[in-house]
């Protein structure tokens, strides 16, 4: 019989299978993923400006399956690039903590993983060593994927502002051991390197030395994963996590003291749960989620309180199963030793900032899309002194 060819707006990506050579390679142990995401944003009222800016994201990787190539057992090596490029509408034209553009920050080509992974006890544990970030697998979600605005993506951005918590595109050394006991429960434990210039872009990934006054940063996280009211394919999926972390590192910079501090910790929770599912085995439908973070540091965090809440519904519209709609809330509260240099500069006493975003995620094919969205920014750099902030965006992903 023969056999027939998929079409390519059917496939996973937009360069298709490379006339098979792709499949061929990932069979006998190279695989690689490539994609590229963009945002163009504009002020459209208040903040400090009205005006708009174009960023992206390019990301380049090559896993190497060990056992493939050479019979050794659940082991892999990833190496990826990365490179970003463009500029953010929020410190010009919306004066806020939270960015509105979620592919800003650290604008250059990176190096980003050199990460070797061994996998055990019929793959339900694992461990990570080599140069990668934790944000790969701590304090993130699937879901948070989706927003363009950084309160939302990536991770909880409160726990950024105030630790040493490396994340993407900036990589450190680091290793990680998650075990999966029962199908239903996960543990991690991460162990990176702390230093000062862990997010200077100008290092392109390249600083691979341990310096005398580099310290580590320690974190950990529980996941709970339940099914409610039936099975993988009936039942209402949910994710749930708590993780806390903690640096001895005396390297941490104070508002008000010219002298570097240590002890820095903190935990944070999350938990997500789909509440409705249009059919059996189907992956549409409304799941509702939230997170929360603090930091009791206040004197070295900018941000010591966050909580997020959102709801994403897929397929919403019929016909269009991959499709997207989000609603997103994230209220940040500053720390008062923060707020009182800020207010000591004359620029007003910063007290919270709030971030409103909706959008509607269109999905063209399994490997593109285009994202039309409205951010409200209410309280921009948490003064009152900045009006609240209009944001118009969209933004657009490819998988190469």
């Amino acid at each position: 019989m023969e056999q027939q060819t998929q079409r390519w707006s059917e496939g996973e990506y937009f360069t298709g299978d490379w006339g098979g050579l792709r499949d061929e390679l990932e069979a006998a142990g190279i695989a690689f993923d490539s994609y590229y995401v963009n945002n163009f944003a504009g002020n459209v009222s208040g903040g400090f400006d009205q005006g708009s800016e174009y960023a992206d994201n390019f990301y380049f990787g090559v896993q190497f399956d060990l056992e493939k190539l050479f019979a050794w057992d659940g082991a892999t090596l990833l190496v990826s690039t990365i490179n970003r490029s463009g500029r953010s509408i929020t410190s010009e034209y919306v004066g806020s903590q939270f960015d509105s553009m979620q592919v800003v920050g650290g604008q250059t080509i990176f190096l980003y993983h050199v990460l070797f992974e061994q996998k055990f006890l019929d793959d339900r544990g694992s461990l990570k060593i080599g140069r990668f970030s934790a944000s790969d697998d701590f304090n993130t979600s699937s879901l948070y994927g989706y927003y363009m605005n950084n309160a939302f993506d990536g991770n909880l951005r409160a726990v950024l502002f105030n630790t040493q918590f490396s994340a993407y595109p900036f990589a450190t050394w680091g290793a990680r051991l998650r075990l999966d006991p029962t199908p239903e429960t996960n543990f991690q434990i991460g162990i990176f390197q702390a230093q000062d210039d862990v997010f200077d872009r100008n290092n392109h990934g390249l600083d691979f030395g341990v310096e005398s006054g580099d310290g580590v940063w320690l974190i950990t996280q529980v996941g709970w994963t339940p099914i409610f009211g039936g099975d993988e394919q009936t039942g209402l999926p949910g994710h749930y996590w708590i993780g806390a972390y903690y640096s001895p590192w005396d390297g941490f910079s104070q508002f008000k003291s010219p002298q570097k501090t240590d002890g820095s910790y903190g935990f944070y929770v999350h938990g997500d749960q789909m509440v409705y599912r249009e059919s059996e085995g189907s992956d549409q439908g409304l799941v509702l989620w939230s997170a929360f973070t603090h930091d009791p540091n206040e004197n070295i965090a900018i941000m010591p309180w966050q909580l997020n809440l959102g709801a994403v519904y897929r397929g919403l519209l019929p016909g269009r199963d991959r499709d997207a709609a989000i609603l997103g809330f994230a209220y940040g509260h500053f720390s008062d030793d923060y707020a009182d240099i800020v207010e000591e500069s004359g620029r007003g006493r910063p007290e919270h900032e709030i971030i409103l975003e909706a959008a509607y995620r269109y999905e063209f094919t399994k490997f593109a899309y285009i994202q039309p969205g409205l951010q409200y920014v209410i309280r921009p750099g948490g003064t009152g002194n900045i009006g609240d902030a209009m944001v118009l965006g969209v933004q657009m992903g490819i998988k190469f």
